[in-house]
């Protein structure tokens, strides 16, 4: 399956470029995204919820349709200090230009994450419980609204969900990001 899906990338990559000059290029940039749901579903005296910073790029591929790819790396918002979590994940994006300033946007990938909790900590020593941790396939719809802020960059704001497999990361995502290049 991987093969088959790294085939497909390969194959299709010189395609979305010659698409991408012939329309006029691409965008992308770093974004900023809060899931709210807290980390309390993997242990009540848990709190805390997931924030990602992360990037993602296009290229045209018709007049109404990107595709690029995007990732980021999260930490937890407003926990306690005996939790720790870390999570991190990657994937191609579809994006679908519904207007001007609106665009509806998917990304399938993967990634991982780990849950854990501090015990004891000493000034030399910190033992910390795992929770949980693993891998995860993601599914994340996403709606974007873009506003214009100059000729090359946009600042956008997103409310969608956040879907891996792992049922207690499926969450409600905000997201602002700040994107430059042909918009």
């Amino acid at each position: 399956m991987r093969f088959i899906l790294l085939c497909f990338l390969v194959l299709s990559l010189p395609l979305v470029r010659a698409k991408a000059e012939a329309l006029g290029g691409g965008k992308g940039g770093p974004f900023v995204q809060y899931n709210n749901k807290s980390l309390s579903s993997f242990d009540s005296a848990m709190s805390g919820n997931p924030v990602v910073i992360g990037g993602i790029g296009f290229g045209w591929a018709s007049k109404t349709f990107r595709v690029g790819g995007g990732g980021g790396g999260g930490f937890l918002w407003s926990g306690n200090e005996s939790a720790q979590f870390g999570i991190g994940y990657g994937g191609i994006v579809g994006e679908y230009i519904i207007s001007e300033w609106l665009m509806s946007r998917m990304m399938v990938g993967g990634g991982g994450y780990a849950v854990s909790k501090v015990i004891s900590e000493t000034d030399t020593t910190v033992q910390v419980q795992k929770i949980a941790s693993g891998g995860f396939i993601l599914f994340h719809p996403q709606i974007v609204a873009d506003l214009k802020v100059g000729q090359w960059a946009s600042l956008g704001f997103s409310i969608g969900y956040f879907l891996p497999n792992v049922a207690k990361l499926q969450s409600p995502s905000f997201s602002v990001q700040l994107t430059f290049g042909r918009i």
